[in-house]
């Protein structure tokens, strides 16, 4: 297999262009955030950085979704290491490991493709390389269509690219190094053109508090936008539109909505967040509702509620109080004891219950945001 990345070279535009990464199969959040965006087929161009398909349970007809746009012009998808799964059965690459994949992951693209071809489910004794034969067979031009795609986008103003470049003038030797980038943001690099990421949720850079919304590194000149959509239950799908020189984003989810009830001032003076990647933690004395604990990363002794020490990890957990207005909408997380996560404007922390109304609330979305 041929490893060298492939390059799209496109032009300067002159109208909007919009970005947005890591849809994840989650067909009608990219929907809804292409609407709210006011995207215009054929007007606008729209750069999507991988990342299309697996983990949510639309792939298959986000994939179609995808396929239909380019017929307008002026959008460029390009590979990111989730629609990779369409090279393994292409090309029968590395099936086992691709099995295994499978087994443990409970939405995915092929899966769609298995059922709606009305072919066994897969399982431990399945014939890898029959079923890649089948799957070829059927489905042929949306393999190829993913295989096809490019790994970065290069503009005269503007590199794209899932995870991250090695550099501005080859961007990497192999094709992975593109894709599976780890916390490109705190690689020591810096380019000359902005380069837009996507594939590492934003969050898993926060420390104080959880944030999903783009992160803008001027001195790196790198800016990531994965909002954690689908893998992260507060995630979001951000959108960065670029226009005469300016950047504003977007973001949108499907999570429910409340009203808050009280105007809250915390202080918030040591909060804290642990992330998924950096959430091991050593647990020190076990409590009916926290536990202290301490936390390598953050280099402290910290309480936890219990609800989110899971073995040996407690990751995604913040003691940030989110401030509120009493008259506010935010988007409800999750609900333990008296608790509540709560988002506004991309940013999670807890509130108490006896803060929120679930009476309904009317459909709306969150102003724009601009830097």
């Amino acid at each position: 297999m041929n490893r060298k990345p492939v390059i799209q070279k496109i032009g300067r535009f002159q109208g909007r262009t919009i970005v947005i990464s890591d849809i994840h199969g989650a067909l009608k959040t990219y929907q809804k955030l292409l609407k709210k965006v006011d995207y215009k087929p054929g007007k606008d161009r729209l750069i999507l950085l991988g990342d299309l398909v697996e983990k949510g349970d639309q792939s298959l007809a986000t994939l179609h979704f995808i396929m239909k746009q380019m017929d307008a012009g002026f959008v460029y998808p390009m590979m990111g290491n989730c629609d990779f799964v369409a090279k393994n059965v292409l090309f029968s690459y590395r099936l086992d490991f691709l099995k295994q994949v499978l087994l443990n992951r409970k939405h995915s693209l092929i899966h769609e493709m298995i059922a709606q071809a009305g072919l066994p489910a897969l399982t431990e004794e399945t014939d890898m390389d029959a079923l890649c034969y089948e799957l070829r067979k059927r489905y042929l031009k949306e393999l190829s269509f993913l295989n096809d795609l490019p790994h970065v986008i290069d503009t005269p103003d503007y590199i794209l690219a899932h995870s991250g470049i090695a550099n501005e003038q080859t961007f990497a030797d192999d094709f992975r190094d593109i894709m599976t980038r780890f916390q490109f943001d705190q690689e020591d690099v810096h380019f000359s053109r902005p380069v837009i990421v996507g594939h590492m949720p934003v969050s898993e850079y926060c420390v104080l508090y959880p944030s999903f919304n783009p992160k803008l590194n001027r001195e790196k000149n790198i800016i990531s936008i994965d909002g954690g959509n689908v893998v992260k239950k507060a995630g979001q799908l951000n959108a960065l539109i670029l226009s005469h020189n300016t950047l504003r984003f977007v973001n949108t989810d499907l999570l429910p909505k409340v009203r808050a009830l009280h105007t809250t001032r915390p202080e918030n003076q040591y909060s804290f967040y642990i992330n998924f990647s950096q959430g091991d933690v050593e647990l020190l004395e076990k409590g009916e509702n926290q536990s202290l604990v301490y936390s390598p990363h953050l280099h402290r002794r910290i309480w936890v509620d219990n609800e989110f020490l899971i073995d040996g990890k407690a990751s995604n957990y913040t003691n940030y109080e989110l401030p509120l207005i009493a008259g506010q909408t935010v988007h409800l997380v999750n609900v333990w004891g008296h608790k509540a996560q709560v988002k506004h404007h991309g940013v999670m922390g807890w509130t108490d219950l006896t803060n929120l109304s679930y009476d309904p609330v009317l459909e709306h979305e969150d102003a724009d945001l601009n830097w």
